[in-house]
């Protein structure tokens, strides 16, 4: 299959070992680590759990071998690949912590899949617990590793990730021209890891998150301030673009909200993306309210499909009759390319 879709947003699953081997000082000579409590859980639900899984998901075994087989099954271009365990990231209290686990996993992620194959695109964590390292690091993975953003934690961070003391990460990216990501799955005190089966908790810890970061940064003025910043709000499908949509419609109408936009032109300005799903109903509502432009193609593999399934997820947007061929071309590449630059 030729090389014409682009994935923006797969995972690679960590060798916490091989990680811990490269993290640096001081905690190389002086510190302890357990390498099963290397970074916090996602939320109460994801390590004991009663839940069937489809055959072939979540496959310690895939590596960089498999990712380059999944590419060329899939007929992809590229895929941008972000952490499993990372993504609980933003958990992290300890800075001095959360600057060696950023460096040691984005060495990690270079050598073992960049440096493998060019088509696995490096997403880099870095440790926005201390602004001017996260400034550092975000430079470093781009300038030196070969990065093509970093990932922003959906949860875990004080204070919120609109607020100007993380503005420097802002003006950094921009001046960079790199994609930064809000990447869903981490649910931590938002009320849904209280629920007692974990599908409800995915089901509303995943977009959840994101309509938060989303509308933080469009009402504290993040993208006004930036205007060159592409920001991308991943893994939590199209449902929430609409209700954000109109909740701070509906508060520009009553006249206390001041912001600079409508909520829509954020969303039409080319600097907002989001990832979607083929077979979720709300896209084609989403592509109505804002155009085509931000919506893009996202495997997630090898979490929720494997090896053996994974086609469906490109037949599901190509079948879809509610969607014009110029926006399946769109979700399906064209936004990736340029949302990542590449």
């Amino acid at each position: 299959m030729p090389n014409k879709f682009v994935d923006c947003d797969g995972h690679v699953m960590e060798n916490t070992d091989e990680i811990i081997r490269l993290v640096g000082e001081p905690f190389k000579t002086t510190g302890h680590m357990n390498p099963r409590r290397v970074l916090p859980s996602l939320d109460r639900f994801h390590t004991p759990r009663l839940e069937e899984r489809k055959p072939g998901t979540f496959d310690p075994s895939v590596g960089p071998e498999k990712w380059v087989q999944f590419l060329d099954k899939m007929g992809l271009e590229f895929s941008a690949l972000f952490p499993t365990e990372g993504l609980a990231y933003g958990q992290v209290a300890f800075s001095p912590w959360a600057i060696a686990y950023a460096k040691a996993y984005n060495d990690w992620l270079c050598a073992n899949y960049m440096k493998y194959n060019t088509r696995l695109k490096g997403i880099a964590l870095i440790p926005l617990q201390d602004v001017p390292a996260a400034v550092t690091e975000l430079r470093r993975a781009v300038k030196e590793l070969g990065m093509v953003g970093a990932m922003l934690p959906s949860n875990g961070l004080n204070p919120h990730l609109s607020a100007k003391h993380f503005w420097p990460v802002y003006e950094e990216a921009a001046k960079l021209d790199c994609a930064l990501a809000v990447h869903g799955g981490c649910y931590g005190d938002l009320g849904f890891n209280t629920y007692t089966v974990f599908p409800a908790t995915r089901a509303l810890g995943m977009p959840v998150p994101l309509a938060i970061a989303a509308t933080g940064m469009i009402v504290d003025g993040v993208f006004d301030e930036f205007p060159t910043l592409r920001v991308g709000f991943l893994e939590g499908g199209t449902c929430w673009i609409p209700m954000v949509l109109d909740r701070l419609a509906r508060e520009q109408e009553y006249g206390g909200l001041k912001i600079k936009r409508r909520p829509v032109d954020y969303f039409t300005s080319g600097k907002i993306f989001c990832s979607c799903e083929g077979n979720e109903k709300a896209l084609a509502y989403a592509i109505e309210r804002v155009g085509p432009a931000p919506f893009m193609f996202a495997s997630d593999f090898p979490h929720e499909i494997s090896l053996d399934n994974c086609l469906e997820e490109i037949d599901e947007i190509q079948v879809r009759k509610d969607l014009k061929d110029e926006h399946k071309a769109a979700i399906l590449g064209e936004n990736a390319r340029r949302y990542y630059k590449i």
